[in-house]
């Protein structure tokens, strides 16, 4: 279970000198079935709890991982969430968007549709 984000729980990281954490989860292999959105919660965010795991404070990939290395690179403790939402792409995602399991998801753009840029995050190429 995730540790909710919170100015507290970010300064208790630093004092025990941590660099914080992931919460965030698998990466699927295939970008073009999954596009990931990102939370970088850290001292600086503009609001903590759940509020700010919400859309308005969600990044791109990309955003992400800048915001990562530059918190990385000065030493700043942060915590790192992300969702999937299945690509709406008919011919490279196997995903019936009429199917039952479907029917109520939140798509994304399919990854040739997708303005986000390419970022390599691990092993793979995603948006």
């Amino acid at each position: 279970m995730a540790i909710e984000p919170t100015y507290q729980s970010i300064e208790n990281e630093r004092e025990n000198g941590d660099k914080g954490g992931s919460f965030a989860r698998f990466i699927h292999p295939n970008p073009l079935f999954y596009k990931y959105y990102w939370w970088v919660f850290h001292s600086k965010s503009p609001i903590e709890g759940q509020a700010f795991l919400s859309e308005d404070y969600r990044l791109c990939s990309a955003v992400a991982k800048q915001l990562r290395g530059q918190l990385k690179e000065a030493n700043e403790p942060y915590w790192l969430y992300n969702r999937k939402f299945p690509r709406l792409d008919p011919i490279n995602a196997p995903f019936d968007r009429f199917s039952e399991k479907w029917i109520d998801a939140d798509w994304a753009p399919s990854f040739e549709d997708d303005t986000d840029p390419v970022v390599q995050w691990g092993d793979v190429w995603i948006k």
